[in-house]
């Protein structure tokens, strides 16, 4: 499990106990692979994104925590994962909220093969498929969180929370630019940008459909 150095700097990141007791409990080394394990709670590297795959990188640990950490999980919540990757955010979120309230959606086949088994203990709703345009499945949902960056404000997936509901999402804001967005549903949504990120584009047809 997580090393005491590595949790008390995570402390300095998040607020939320809940999420740190998911920290201490989850371990990241599982859901890696090999070649990478020893970064998984090394200090050296926790700012870092890791190279899982040709195509796919894990968000760095910082920036994750923080995200979920932005996202004031709670028990019971219902929660819309776009980006399933190896599981591991998936896995914290489902420690907090419980697997069966955690509905995660993956875009990338090998990475979805991954996260399959990664989450065999996890009691969550793993779906191969397009993101970008949410989960109209299941909806509404309490909170959701985006790690692509989006084109524009997610029109789509905002639709599908609930009142005062909180979506995490990197957005494109400037030209090449992104901002970390937190956004509350209401009669007029509460956004603020934190900020900035670089992450992958949101594929799929409410993304970044011709890349």
């Amino acid at each position: 499990m997580a090393e005491k150095e590595i949790i008390n700097y995570i402390r300095t990141l998040i607020a939320s106990e809940e999420l740190i007791k998911a920290f201490t409990k989850v371990d990241r080394r599982k859901f890696l692979p090999d070649k990478l394990k020893e970064k998984a709670y090394s200090i050296k590297h926790v700012d870092e994104p890791l190279q899982i795959t040709k195509n796919y990188t894990t968000t760095a640990l910082s920036l994750g925590l923080k995200m979920l950490d932005l996202l004031e999980l709670k028990k019971e919540d219902k929660v819309l994962e776009i980006g399933t990757g190896i599981g591991y955010y998936t896995a914290l979120i489902a420690e907090i909220v419980g697997g069966k309230n955690v509905y995660t959606v993956e875009y990338d086949e090998e990475m979805f093969n991954i996260a399959k088994q990664n989450l065999k203990e996890y009691n969550v709703n793993l779906i191969f498929g397009d993101g970008s345009i949410g989960y109209e499945e299941a909806k509404p949902y309490d909170k959701a969180i985006i790690w692509a960056a989006s084109p524009t404000f997610p029109c789509l997936i905002y639709n599908q929370i609930k009142d005062q509901g909180i979506i995490i999402v990197p957005i494109t804001d400037k030209k090449d630019r992104q901002g970390l967005y937190k956004i509350v549903k209401g009669k007029s949504p509460v956004i603020i940008r934190y900020f900035d990120v670089i992450f992958s584009p949101l594929r799929g047809i409410c993304g970044y459909w011709l890349n």
